[in-house]
């Protein structure tokens, strides 16, 4: 019953949004969180879009232009939360809190990101999925870079630093949601602290 409902939701959801772009990539976003990456047909995101079939294609090209786009789309979204309030006056400490909660925050905000992504990451990552990347992601590596630069990070190249930094916190979210453990403030506190021990030389 309670897949039912929200299915019927997601539904009324998808209708309010006039963009039909934007209806079309939800709408496959939402198939892929429902049935995986390999279940999703143009046919089939056109049903749960509520378009016709060739309306999909006034937009995308085929499947693996629309899976491309709905990629980027998603990197796109979190760049932009997880970079919220990031000021480079800050000092680095205050910047590395504030990236790790606006990704926690993100995270814990958006369940279905979370099997989403599973998926995505399966696709062929073209040239312009990497040069997106790194677009989106530079303020983060030059911050990286200028605590390696002062002597406080560990000498280690910037994508490790992101995974000792923040690569825990989709799995601290999964816990949370998939398996339901309640983590308390003073749960969170502590892995915020230890995310940042893991990046830092300590004398």
């Amino acid at each position: 019953m309670r897949n039912i409902i929200a299915e019927n939701t997601e539904q009324m959801f998808i209708l309010v949004i006039t963009d039909k772009r934007i209806r079309i990539l939800i709408a496959a976003e939402t198939l892929i969180n429902q049935s995986g990456l390999e279940a999703v047909s143009i046919h089939r995101v056109a049903k749960q879009a509520k378009v016709a079939t060739g309306t999909i294609y006034l937009y995308f090209k085929d499947k693996d232009e629309l899976m491309a786009e709905l990629h980027d789309r998603n990197l796109r979204l979190f760049a932009e939360a997880f970079l919220s309030g990031v000021e480079n006056a800050q000092s680095l400490q205050e910047r590395h809190r504030r990236l790790w909660l606006n990704a926690l925050h993100y995270h814990q905000e958006n369940v279905n990101v979370q099997r989403l992504w599973v998926h995505l990451e399966t696709l062929p990552k073209n040239a312009h999925h990497k040069a997106l990347i790194q677009e989106l992601f530079e303020p983060v590596k030059l911050f990286f870079r200028s605590g390696v630069e002062q002597g406080c990070f560990k000498p280690l190249p910037s994508e490790m630093l992101y995974a000792l930094a923040f690569g825990q916190i989709l799995e601290i979210c999964r816990f949370s949601y998939l398996r339901e453990v309640k983590f308390t403030k003073q749960d969170m506190d502590a892995a915020l602290l230890a995310s940042w021990d893991a990046i830092t030389v300590h004398p």
